[in-house]
């Protein structure tokens, strides 16, 4: 049999090549850059991949999110991500974790990994693994992709400059655009993928990764490369993680750019998703679909999906506080 990594040792040496095989790399999103993500590292053999990600796969994620099929429809994306990445290179481990990253349970999550790939599309997560890598050394690489644009910066504290050097607050969630609001292309979510997993092997073989945020604009031919703050921050300085350390207990929100809404809990649980269908079913006077990870059905017009976890997805007409009271009466937290 032929050396799957013969090409790549070539470029990179005996030692650093080598050295991929010992290393443990966290993948926070499983969506469309860290699917591209997730390929790269795990074709170069890095030893041991996690794949951390909540949701399941969905019509809209076909376009851009390469390891997913029509057949995977409604699955969850981290166990489907495992599973290709598998096919692809059988000699490394792949660990799904099918979770909502939260202030609850991200030390235990985050813990133990030499590098952390954001793959993530919102936020609040990416000042979790920020405040993680301050209070930890592990160094992480931001990436986003959106419309056109990308954005990719390898952030090692103390050594560089955190997250909130550059943005000291996370922008309001009507201040940014979204891929609902401004859509995506697959191809930039594949260069910045790329971009962001080539920074990663860098890192992991102990090279020196670019040091500066940089931003393309694919579509209108655009580059730049910002050179960050040399002053750091209160919070990476005196290893502040304020997000790290928030609590709270249930959040409903409305889905971005669709007509639902969202209930998330910190820390995630492990519901009695039998138990739950008894009262639901009784309750709606329909049958439900269990899954080992979630439940499905509906009530009246609104489609509602519980997972094991906590979480809670519910599409319709249909408000937060409506939300969260059908929770609590149903779920019973």
């Amino acid at each position: 049999m032929s050396d799957r990594y013969a090409k790549q040792r070539i470029f990179l040496g005996p030692q650093a090549d080598t050295r991929l095989r010992t290393r443990r790399v966290a993948v926070v999103g499983v969506g469309a850059t860290g699917s591209v993500i997730a390929s790269w590292l795990a074709r170069a053999g890095v030893g041991l991949i996690t794949l951390i990600d909540r949701d399941i796969v969905e019509t809209s994620n076909l376009q851009r999110q390469i390891l997913f099929q029509e057949r995977d429809l409604f699955r969850p994306k981290a166990e489907v991500a495992a599973a290709r990445l598998r096919e692809a290179n059988s000699e490394i481990d792949v660990i799904p974790a099918v979770t909502d990253l939260t202030s609850g349970n991200a030390r235990e999550l985050l813990a133990g990994y030499d590098l952390i790939m954001d793959g993530t599309d919102n936020f609040e997560a990416r000042y979790l693994i920020n405040d993680y890598a301050i209070l930890h050394g592990t160094p992480w690489v931001y990436a986003g992709a959106i419309g056109g644009e990308g954005l990719v910066w390898p952030i090692q504290p103390p050594r560089t400059p955190c997250l909130r050097c550059l943005m000291e607050e996370p922008p309001q969630s009507g201040d940014v655009d979204t891929c609902d609001t401004a859509g995506v292309l697959g191809p930039a979510v594949g260069i910045v993928g790329s971009w962001a997993a080539l920074e990663g092997l860098k890192l992991l073989t102990g090279e020196a990764p670019q040091p500066d945020l940089a931003r393309f604009d694919f579509w209108r031919n655009e580059r730049q490369f910002l050179t960050l703050p040399a002053t750091r921050c209160r919070f990476c300085t005196d290893r502040v993680t304020e997000f790290l350390n928030a609590r709270w207990t249930v959040k409903a929100s409305r889905l971005c750019g669709l007509d639902g809404v969202q209930i998330r809990v910190n820390p995630p649980g492990a519901l009695d998703l039998d138990g739950i269908r008894t009262r639901v079913e009784r309750r709606t006077g329909s049958a439900w679909k269990l899954t080992p990870l979630s439940l499905a059905g509906k009530e009246g017009e609104i489609s509602i999906m519980v997972f094991r976890d906590g979480r809670a997805l519910f599409h319709g007409d249909i408000t937060p506080e409506r939300a969260r009271s059908w929770y609590t009466e149903v779920v019973g937290c």
